[in-house]
């Protein structure tokens, strides 16, 4: 699944200018290549289909363009799309490119990275010939597999800057095509017949005079779909008016892309072998463009060729989110300078018909299909006697030929000078994207989107959970895209135990970045500050080992705010709310532990019956991706409201986490406080304990203030991981205190616990074996998600 997820974002991002293959962006011994296949064969049928777009009526004319300023400036760039430059006859470039994809079960989380490869080649195309590419930096690392980690960096090199044909705006096929076909993926805004699908409006201008004395005008053109699809860019394009070319552009998709009704709508049978209980685990299944940037440079005064390209996105499947960043740079000289190249022949062992996306499939059965594979694989890893391997490649059914030089030795490919110092190297020593940042920021903000229109409402099953309070709780949600970025979500949920009705009504409006909703609820809120009781992995813990690790209580009311849409190394969220807090009793004992051994859930907290009103804020820093070098994890919460009759109260809480390699290890360690100032109600107290704070403790431990409960806390945890694989075993030690900030000098005796554990996958997934040392003695297995190590 995680497979398919990625190439989906890689196919929208890259297309098939990148020799990348979907499968190649995951270790090979992963097992995904069967539904790799399938996928090939999936766009195999596309490309056979009659082409389906939306015919032009005059009503679309008649509203396509806002003034007839877009109307020039369409034509233009549209006749100079199609139109191949005879006068470029050849060009020498360097090129670099970095795919970067993370992994988290959690929106909020240590920014994780799964996978990253970069790679550095000299291009040198002439008319007529094709490309010779001479690879001179490759690497790529799974940080969460670390040495376990297996990749194949025979597929991974750059895209060719340019050749006849190439698609300028870096969306679908790298193959302009004239007219729209919506079974190629995206509607390309400026094809034959995009007026069906879009309105345009002429925006800024700029003059450049150059040093010849040669005035440029660019003219900007915004790009907005008529109706919220997954396959419409919003955005921002600039073309230089004296040829049409394409100067600049930053655009995103006008929504999400729901992977799972593409599917369906494209092969019916898609999920038929998915067992009906893991399809509500899977879905939804989505995947999203937030920002793509594109700049061209002038070369020999009259060339515009591409300078810098960069796509942002991400991937959810249920409870899992894979962000994608992937990054492109060229340089060139001897533009319509080179030296003479020889024709280049296609080997017999590269044959093959290439689909989209750069992917090489056999003819015939599966197995002769595999045979094929094999004996391509082979021939790409002979090495000649200079050390080097060379094949060649058919790119896009001939329109460009490619023959590829690399050295055999990886050790020299990976220490090149061509690659940046570090392979997780930030900012300038990648990519120097600041005007383009600029330019995405100002191009895609909140108020460019969609027209308004209504799309059919989406329904489906949401996770079920279990706990004390509701017992087994079962949910389904309703969707539906309003266009110019508003959508609405309804959201209702009923427990077998406490039969109380959780319903959430949320309307909301967002760029793929940043979301800004107001929401209506009646639901069962966590008190803890650490952990997420309420989620599956949670559920599944209380109802096996019948330990609920939530203090829980109920919430009406209604909420503003913003959060980010988007997961990265900073994230920022911000709410205002109005709300009736109050007790959520214990509804329920049961679970397999008390039939086992007789344990039975404890009884909830008893919430103070409040109304109140106030602010909330939370920042996630993270800094570091390398599992052995310096990583900093921060988060930052800060609270205040004013209930009817407490009054008034604020709550501040700071835990930083930084880890390092030690040897053939790591360590960490994890300092966190927390106060309060008024009188808090105890739903708003803070409670240690549990595998996210005090290990081999219970949450809140003998409940009473003083022991695992407070207005305040303070909280230390080190631990030290040995290996670098997969799997490492780790030693901890967890102390800390919450009571009554009035008496931080009295102390006493805090809670305090130990064990040893695994963690995996970059504490991805981590299982502990606790023992609590104070007040309670016990053991403690726990098994948890989106460990800080």
């Amino acid at each position: 699944m995680l497979s398919l997820i990625v190439a989906a974002l890689l196919q929208v991002t890259a297309g098939s200018s990148s020799p990348v293959a979907p499968a190649a962006a995951i270790p090979a011994d992963t097992g995904v290549m069967n539904d790799s296949t399938r996928g090939q064969r999936r766009r195999a049928r596309r490309e056979q289909r009659p082409p389906r777009r939306i015919e032009v009526t005059a009503e679309h004319l008649a509203t396509a363009f806002r003034d007839p300023a877009a109307r020039a400036v369409l034509l233009v760039a549209r006749a100079a799309r199609m139109q191949q430059d005879s006068a470029l006859q050849g060009y020498d470039a360097t090129t670099y490119q970095r795919i970067s994809v993370g992994l988290g079960f959690t929106k909020i989380g240590r920014e994780r990275l799964a996978f990253r490869s970069e790679a550095a080649t000299r291009v040198r195309w002439r008319r007529g010939i094709g490309a010779y590419v001479d690879v001179t930096g490759s690497r790529s690392v799974v940080p969460i597999a670390g040495k376990s980690g297996n990749v194949d960096i025979v597929g991974n090199i750059s895209p060719i800057p340019y050749y006849p044909g190439r698609e300028s705006l870096w969306i679908g096929s790298s193959v302009a095509r004239e007219a729209v076909d919506e079974n190629k993926g995206m509607v390309h805004p400026l094809a034959a017949g995009a007026e069906a699908y879009y309105t345009y409006e002429s925006g800024d201008s700029v003059t450049f005079r150059l040093p010849g004395g040669q005035s440029l005008l660019l003219r900007e053109l915004r790009v907005r779909p008529r109706v919220p699809r997954w396959n419409l860019a919003v955005g921002s394009l600039w073309f230089d008016m004296s040829g049409g070319q394409l100067v600049r552009a930053a655009y995103r998709m006008s929504v999400p892309m729901d992977i799972g009704a593409v599917a369906l709508e494209d092969d019916s049978t898609s999920f038929d072998d998915v067992p009906r209980l893991m399809k509500p685990l899977m879905f939804p299944m989505t995947a999203q463009l937030s920002a793509i940037g594109v700049e061209y440079g002038l070369y020999a005064g009259r060339f515009w060729l591409p300078r810098l390209q960069v796509a942002e996105g991400s991937a959810s499947a249920s409870f899992v989110r894979i962000p994608l960043k992937l990054e492109q740079r060229f340089a060139y000289e001897n533009v319509n300078a080179g030296a003479a190249l020889p024709p280049i022949v296609v080997a017999p062992a590269d044959t093959g018909r290439k689909l989209s996306g750069g992917v090489t499939i056999g003819m015939g059965s599966p197995s002769v299909t595999d045979s094929l594979h094999a004996a391509r694989r082979a021939a790409r890893r002979k090495c000649d006697e200079s050390g080097n391997r060379t094949f060649t490649r058919d790119e896009n059914d001939s329109h460009l030929l490619v023959k590829v030089t690399m050295s055999c030795d990886s050790s020299r490919l990976a220490n090149s000078p061509d690659l940046p110092p570090s392979i997780y190297a930030t900012g300038e020593d990648v990519v120097d994207g600041t005007e383009m940042n600029a330019l995405v920021a100002q191009a895609l903000s909140m108020g460019a989107q969609a027209g308004f229109a209504p799309q059919p409402v989406r329904i489906m099953l949401d996770n079920p959970r279990y706990n004390r309070v509701e017992g087994l709780s079962l949910g389904a949600r309703a969707d539906q895209e309003l266009g110019a970025g508003y959508a609405v979500h309804a959201l209702a949920r009923l427990g077998v135990a406490d039969r109380q009705p959780d319903v959430q009504l949320t309307a909301s409006r967002s760029d793929l970045r940043r979301t800004l909703a107001v929401t209506a609820y009646n639901r069962l809120v966590a008190a803890n500050d650490y952990g997420n009781p309420l989620s599956l992995g949670r559920s599944i813990n209380a109802f096996v080992f019948g330990r609920d690790d939530g203090f829980y209580y109920r919430a009406s009311g209604v909420e503003f705010g913003s959060s980010a849409d988007q997961p990265s190394g900073s994230m920022w969220s911000w709410g205002l709310f109005a709300e009736q807090q109050r007790t959520a009793d214990r509804r329920t004992t049961y679970s397999l532990a008390r039939i086992v051994s007789g344990s039975s859930f404890d009884s909830n907290i008893v919430a103070t019956r409040e109304a109140v009103v106030g602010a909330r804020t939370r920042f996630t820093g993270s800094r570091g991706l390398d599992v052995q070098g310096l990583r900093l994890f921060t988060d930052v919460r800060l609270e205040t409201a004013t209930g009817r009759t407490s009054g008034s109260y604020g709550r501040a809480t700071l835990d930083v986490t930084a880890s390092h390699g030690i040897g053939n290890g790591a360590a960490a360690l994890t300092l966190a406080a927390g106060t309060t100032a008024g009188t808090v109600p105890s739903q708003r107290l803070y409670y240690l304990g549990g595998s996210q704070t005090i290990r081999g403790q219970e949450p809140g431990a003998s409940r009473r203030v003083g022991e695992g409960i407070g207005n305040a806390f303070w909280m230390a945890r080190g631990e030290v991981a040995r290996g670098l694989g997969v799997v490492r075993p780790v030693v901890f030690g967890d102390i800390g205190w919450a009571g009554d900030r009035s008496r931080l000098r009295e102390i006493g005796r805090p809670l305090s616990g130990a064990g040893v554990g695994l963690t995996m996958l970059d504490g991805l997934v981590r299982f502990d074996l606790a023992r609590g040392i104070f007040p309670k003695r016990q053991w403690r297995v726990e098994s948890y998600v989106e460990a800080r190590f």
